[in-house]
């Protein structure tokens, strides 16, 4: 038995068309659009786009990234399986070294602006040595801290890093892939 990627998709489209056609709480669930043929082909700006969303939201601090890079390839026409099997590339644990890289990356950006939440590695240092004696004392450490400001560095943080994989994802896949 051969295997093909386009026959596997219009197996499972024709499943899940039957499925919505019987069914009133799939066609309540998934709209048509996520069923088109186009987001499901194996094409180098499908799978680029799809992939490129998959890692954006791979690195993002928020729950369900599937969804929102599911979301995110039906609104640009990316591969739906590509933005789900990228997105995944994240392990549990990984926010323990991402999200320290994300606040200094944006408060480097603010801090050439001039603006400033006040931590810096030194901070950080005496948390992590507050943080056997329990929450309120890596709390009392964070008390001189400029916390809007520091919310606006990890936001900031996480949109460029978010931006600049995607965006280097989708340029080595468009440049490997050459038709």
């Amino acid at each position: 038995m051969k295997f093909s990627y386009n026959g596997l998709v219009r197996k499972v489209d024709d499943y899940l068309r039957k499925k919505r056609s019987t069914s009133g709480l799939w066609s309540a669930l998934l709209p048509e659009k996520l069923f088109t043929p186009a987001l499901w082909l194996w094409e180098p700006r499908s799978v680029a786009t799809g992939s490129a969303w998959g890692v954006a939201w791979a690195l993002a601090p928020v729950p369900m990234q599937t969804i929102f890079a599911v979301l995110s390839s039906v609104w640009t026409h990316g591969n739906i399986p590509m933005a789900v099997l990228t997105c995944w590339i994240s392990f549990p644990g990984y926010q323990v070294f991402i999200w320290p890289l994300q606040w200094w990356v944006g408060a480097w950006f603010l801090s050439a602006l001039g603006i400033s939440s006040g931590v810096d590695m030194e901070l950080i240092r005496s948390a992590a040595q507050a943080a056997p004696q329990g929450f309120s004392a890596v709390l009392a450490v964070f008390g001189q801290v400029n916390l809007p400001v520091l919310c606006l560095e990890l936001l900031l943080g996480c949109l460029v890093t978010c931006a600049a994989l995607g965006s280097t994802v989708y340029a080595l896949i468009r440049m490997l892939w050459r038709k």
